[in-house]
């Protein structure tokens, strides 16, 4: 009996560290702070394959396309949060159509922080929260989920 214990303890020991081991590098990591959408994409899976799979319809790149040059969307979002690994990638869609578009991808920890305290300052509870800036103003907020679409809210707000 206490030989098939043993044995059973090694196998789940075995396991264990084979499945840490082989885990996905993204499970380990998190996005914290500003970070490209190069990095976004080439170091989170998720990201990238919701990135593929989404399409923005004709109607959708013809809004684009009309949104002044001046606008600005800072991206608060957690690279674990499903919200943000479904929402983001369209905004990187959005970002292929429109290269005028001034953003920046601030990615946040469980507790909804980052080092440099932009997140706290500027009230982020939620992710994603997409805050639309135009000339320096804010314009507006779309926060987990847009209620149409991520262009149709901003094109609401323009």
């Amino acid at each position: 009996m206490k030989t098939v214990s043993s044995i059973l303890l090694i196998i789940t020991i075995f396991f264990t560290i084979t499945a840490c081991a082989n885990g996905d590098v993204e499970k380990n990591t998190m996005a914290i702070g500003e970070i490209s959408q190069q990095q976004l994409i080439r170091d989170h899976n998720s990201f990238q394959q919701s990135y593929q799979a989404f399409e923005l319809s004709e109607r959708e790149v013809t809004a684009i396309k009309r949104w002044p040059s001046n606008l600005h969307i800072d991206v608060y979002f957690g690279s674990w949060c499903h919200d943000s690994q479904r929402e983001v990638p369209r905004f990187l869609k959005v970002l292929a159509e429109n290269n005028t578009l001034s953003y920046r991808l601030i990615g946040l920890d469980y507790d909804k922080s980052e080092p440099n305290g932009l997140a706290k300052s500027h009230d982020i509870h939620y992710t994603p929260t997409f805050i639309v800036y135009q000339n320096s103003k804010e314009l507006g907020r779309i926060i987990e989920r847009p209620q149409v679409s991520l262009t149709a809210d901003i094109s609401a707000m323009l």
